[in-house]
């Protein structure tokens, strides 16, 4: 049997490696070695590790690697810390592959790692562009580490290969979070409201705001702003969500606790809704908004209009359903205002594939050629196209 490791990292890249997980379980000749590190194995971000556990999979390998300080020396530190708990786990297991999703910290990690030790690496949702963190950096450094490319668009495995990939190791497999969509019994807004304790009026608006280093302005800032946007629309309910662990994070959870606890009558918060809780509230919600990838990706596909704050963002596909305010209060008041009007009911999906996402990345990691060493070719692209 191939051995299939794959890392998780935060609830967000567990909902949608969830699917392909299952495939992979489901594959007679697949032998899923399931790595969790990050947020996963803290208590003040929910702990979801255990959600990972109720889901009935075993965790192979657990890898704590965050100390807990947000500030930017700390987590380097905290990386350079975390390469050799990664070589040591990917070593007692001895993968033919690691997969790995996204842009962040512990992905880079992870994947750096997996070179050194000569394990090859698939990529989920490489090629894509968030001009405004620090993680499109750190995208493109995985995908130039990265053996196999599960591409989530045609437009992102075009500039995978225009990083030097060959595009026969390049798939446009569409992204896992159609199929967590197409396959998922959501719950009724009263069960959202029954199991988390929060309210779910109309208007509601589901937020969820991550730091990012390089955005428009700093954190801080930018979370005021829109939490003053949000409370400036008369009559809006407000569901908070907890905060990603990146530099920054504590100042923008300070700011949060402190608004939940000043505005209790108008504003909820829930640390973690695992991803059907999350999608069924937003399904309950009138608008999305804050600078998650839910913005630009769930709400669309669910036909719920949102607002993107920041350029956390900036660079991915857009539907006309997300308005980009300036980063004022006035302005985001102004779109929210604006998206209330109505939800288009529309579905945005078409760009991002059809269902059946974990079905063809399984088939990929089982059938693919993985050498050891990972060799690989630049692939150069003509010359007339680069001028």
């Amino acid at each position: 049997m191939r051995k299939v490791a794959v890392l998780t990292g935060t609830r967000a890249d567990y909902g949608l490696l969830r699917g392909l997980l299952r495939q992979i379980v489901q594959d007679p000749e697949l032998e899923l070695q399931l790595l969790v590190t990050g947020t996963h194995l803290r208590d003040d971000f929910g702990r979801t590790e255990r959600e990972i556990e109720r889901d009935g999979f075993r965790i192979a390998a657990s890898v704590p690697i965050w100390s807990g300080d947000d500030t930017r020396a700390a987590v380097a530190a905290d990386v350079g810390a975390a390469l050799p708990a990664f070589a040591q786990a990917l070593t007692a297991l001895a993968p033919d592959v690691l997969v790995v999703l996204g842009d962040r910290l512990e992905a880079f990690a992870a994947a750096t790692a997996a070179t050194i030790l000569s394990v090859p690496v698939a990529h989920i949702h490489g090629g894509e562009v968030t001009e405004g963190a620090m993680d499109e950096a750190l995208r493109h450094s995985i995908t130039k580490m990265s053996y196999l490319h599960f591409a989530s668009t045609e437009e992102h495995r075009h500039r995978v290969i225009q990083l030097g990939e060959d595009p026969q190791r390049v798939y446009f497999l569409g992204a896992p979070i159609v199929d967590a969509l197409a396959g998922m019994d959501l719950q009724s807004p009263s069960d959202v409201e029954k199991e988390f304790g929060i309210r779910l009026p109309q208007p509601t608006a589901l937020v969820t705001f991550h730091p990012a280093v390089m955005d428009v302005a700093p954190p801080d800032q930018l979370v005021e702003e829109l939490l003053a946007g949000l409370l400036a629309v008369d009559g809006l309910h407000i569901v908070l969500t907890g905060s990603n662990s990146d530099i920054g994070t504590s100042d923008v959870r300070a700011l949060i606790a402190a608004f939940v606890a000043e505005n209790g009558d108008r504003v909820d918060f829930v640390e973690s809704f695992g991803q059907r809780g999350y999608l069924s509230a937003m399904a309950a919600a009138s608008v999305v908004a804050g600078n998650s990838s839910s913005t630009v990706l769930e709400a669309p596909v669910l036909g719920i209009p949102s607002v993107l704050v920041g350029d956390r963002q900036k660079g991915r596909p857009l539907s006309p359903s997300t308005a980009t305010p300036e980063p004022h209060r006035e302005a985001i008041a102004a779109a929210l205002r604006s998206a209330l009007q109505g939800r288009s009911g529309a579905t945005e999906a078409a760009i991002f594939g059809r269902p059946g996402f974990a079905l063809r990345a399984a088939a990929v990691l089982r059938e693919s050629a993985l050498p050891h060493p990972p060799r690989k070719t630049f692939h150069d692209l003509p010359k007339e196209s680069t001028s």
